[in-house]
């Protein structure tokens, strides 16, 4: 009786192996008899294929054998580029790419190779597609699925298909990481951004974003750690600079900053790219003193008020200290600015020495020299009118407008040398073209404000039309 048992459980389990290799043959016999049929007498077909190979799939004795892979992946390939097949299973793209995947792992005699490297390829297509379009709708647990398995079938491009059309690696992760930002998972995006700088991915703005990330954490020094990474791989990166200058100015540490860039620039004198560099971060640093100097002169301003209206005298001596301090503080800011806007002037112009082209270095010294003017417009408000006759004070006025209007043609100067470079832009691109309108809408709009300054209503009005066509 035992002999015969164990005879009996073979016999029933050879059948169950026949039922499921069955399955896998329907499923290849439907799709071959699909190939003539259309319309819905061929969409009956294929949902006969499709619950045989589901049968053969879910099954354990048929779930390595490499034919029953293949012919999932095809089932599920034709459902997924079918319209009117698609409503049969909405995940057929990922199960088809999946299947070739499996084919192309289990096939060791090579039998099924030259059409699953096809397939794959088309299906990791699909994916990015599909990732794309989840992630513009805002599924991006969905996204970084599909990111996931075009990556997956990487290995599988022997002839470096996917990469010749911009689904390299180093781009898959650049987007997961740009839609894991957009997220807030940071944690995803600090895994994606550290990738991207293990392949050595060339764009310093991962190092920022990275930075960014620990930065909203309060962790300083890591943030500041990326920065640094990042600046050693492009040291003359304005972006790269900027975001250090901005830890170090949180930090009270922007000298720090100067002191690296003086270290790189006394190595390399000639080098243009890092003179405009320490002149854009001076530039910042007199825009920042020069705001600073506003806030204390009005500040000083304000005791002065609260101190006129004060009549006791012991309240109204502090006020009287405290509009003194401010003031001398704002006097101190003001000077201390325009001594470090006068080291970016002088770096700018060796910028355009050294490379007679350098746009940036053109607008910058514009717009610099267009800020000279603020302090005679200064110097005109603070006239004192007391005894003064008309006829004196039209003098005076038409003495600073005099001296006003010379800063404002120097600014001009360099505003059209800006504008005339920008004009040789290309424009064949989208990019481009927006790169170059955009400068084109920023130089009109600082020249319409020098024309409107000087007083020429009609280039003021023509400046001002043509930068309508560029923000247009």
């Amino acid at each position: 009786m035992k002999k015969i048992l164990i005879l009996l459980v073979v016999a029933a389990s050879s059948v169950q192996l026949f039922a499921q290799r069955s399955n896998v043959e329907s499923a290849a016999i439907y799709l071959n008899s699909s190939v003539n049929e259309v319309g819905d007498a061929k969409k009956t077909i294929f949902e006969d294929a499709k619950k045989a190979i589901d049968l053969a799939a879910d099954n354990e004795e048929t779930k390595n054998d490499v034919k029953m892979w293949f012919y999932r992946a095809v089932v599920y390939d034709t459902i997924y580029h079918n319209p009117n097949f698609i409503s049969m299973d909405k995940d057929a793209v990922e199960k088809s790419t999946l299947s070739y995947k499996k084919c192309l792992e289990l096939d060791t005699k090579q039998k099924y190779e030259e059409y699953s490297s096809i397939g794959i390829l088309n299906g990791a297509f699909a994916c990015y597609n599909e990732a794309y379009n989840a992630a513009n709708s805002g599924n991006y647990d969905k996204a970084f699925k599909f990111y996931k398995m075009v990556l997956d079938v990487i290995p599988f491009d022997k002839e470096k298909q996917l990469a010749k059309n911009n689904l390299s690696e180093k781009n898959i992760y650049f987007s997961m990481a740009y839609f894991a930002l957009k997220a807030e998972k940071k944690a995803d995006a600090k895994i994606f951004l550290k990738r991207l700088m293990d392949l050595n991915y060339d764009d310093h703005l991962i190092y920022i974003y990275m930075s960014n990330i620990f930065l909203g954490e309060n962790d300083t020094a890591s943030a500041l750690s990326y920065i640094e990474k990042g600046r050693k791989l492009y040291p003359s990166e304005k972006d790269l600079v900027n975001s250090e200058l901005n830890i170090y100015l949180a930090q009270g540490k922007q000298d720090v900053l100067i002191n690296k860039l003086n270290e790189a620039i006394e190595a390399n004198p000639e080098n243009h790219e890092l003179l405009y560099v320490r002149g854009n971060v001076n530039d910042n640093l007199a825009a920042g003193m020069l705001q600073k100097a506003k806030q204390a002169k009005d500040t000083a301003s304000y005791f002065t008020k609260k101190s006129k209206l004060e009549k006791l005298p012991a309240k109204k001596l502090p006020l009287d200290n405290s509009a003194k301090q401010y003031k001398t503080l704002a006097d101190q800011l003001a000077k201390d600015s325009k001594a470090t806007a006068a080291k970016a002037e002088t770096d700018y112009n060796k910028v355009i020495e050294i490379n007679p082209d350098y746009l940036d270095a053109y607008y910058n010294l514009g717009a610099l020299t267009n800020n000279k003017s603020t302090e005679i417009v200064e110097k005109i408000n603070a006239i004192n009118i007391n005894g003064l006759s008309q006829l004196e004070y039209d003098k005076k006025v038409a003495s600073y407008k005099k001296v006003q209007d010379s800063i404002l043609f120097v600014a001009l100067g360099y505003f059209n040398k800006a504008l005339e470079i920008t004009e040789s832009k290309q424009e064949d691109t989208p990019e481009n073209k927006k790169e170059k309108y955009a400068y084109m809408a920023s130089i009109l709009y600082s020249m319409q404000q020098v024309y409107a300054n000087l007083g020429d209503e009609k280039k003021t009005i023509e400046t001002k039309k043509r930068r309508e066509q560029y923000e247009n």
